[in-house]
């Protein structure tokens, strides 16, 4: 039994989750047991998850949904309006004006809106967690396969990547249909049918998908693949991010 990220010893029972526990993964997205050690589990889920879901996009997706992290700690963003925090409420954020001026200001409906930076400020360890998840979701299937070095430029990259090594991903979001789904809640039904990783090939080329409601992130899981032509996907509903070591 050996760790499909460094090849170590994987016989003890090192619970691994596919799907974060921080973006909502529970029993059901854990990893059959002995296919990821604890060291590198222990490494994504210090060094590489905290800052991804940390940053756009999966930090305001977090905040909408109300989604702690694995410690149970509220989510919380810093604004130029202050500090946004979870209310408990998916769909009602709260807020921490950083003086009485501007306190005074949102009561009196002088202020009626505040925005976010929608950049992605962890673009490496975004692109890491996606790979990570990838190849978990291939060892799920078939860890074999898994192990093997079709994936070897994925697993690298994700687990150590080199000084001046790149990848990308693309995000893609529905807004409308996205804060119309945070406005009126999120059911179980939706959360089990919208809400998946999974592989998928096209032409020959096998992506990570990761569908969060009506976002979705892709990344290639091979370096020879390259972006698509972003002059046919106009922003902002599709966003190509790339990534350097």
């Amino acid at each position: 039994m050996s760790c499909i990220f460094c090849g170590a010893d994987s016989s003890d029972e090192t619970v691994a989750h596919i799907f974060p526990q921080s973006l909502g993964g529970g029993d059901w997205a854990v990893l059959p047991a002995g296919l990821e050690c604890a060291k590198c589990n222990q490494y994504f889920g210090s060094k590489v998850e905290p800052l991804a879901l940390g940053s756009f996009p999966l930090l305001p997706f977090r905040l909408m949904m109300q989604i702690p992290t694995a410690k149970g700690k509220a989510p919380k963003q810093e604004t130029h309006l202050g500090t946004l925090r979870a209310t408990g409420m998916p769909g009602t954020l709260g807020i921490d004006p950083p003086d009485p001026r501007v306190e005074a200001a949102i009561t009196a409906g002088r202020i009626t809106q505040v925005r976010l930076l929608a950049e992605c400020t962890e673009p490496l360890a975004t692109a890491r967690l996606l790979l990570k998840m990838g190849i978990e979701v291939i060892a799920r299937d078939d860890p074999t396969i898994a192990r093997s070095g079709r994936y070897d430029d994925a697993r690298s990259f994700a687990r150590a990547p080199r000084n001046g090594g790149n990848w990308w991903f693309l995000i893609t979001t529905d807004h409308e249909r996205l804060f119309a789904t945070f406005r009126r809640g999120v059911s179980l039904a939706d959360w089990v049918n919208r809400v998946s990783v999974e592989i998928c090939e096209d032409a020959g080329a096998e992506m990570c998908v990761f569908r969060l409601l009506d976002m979705t992130l892709m990344c290639p899981m091979h370096a020879h693949i390259l972006p698509p032509d972003m002059t046919t996907l106009p922003e902002p509903n599709f966003r190509l991010v790339t990534v350097l070591a």
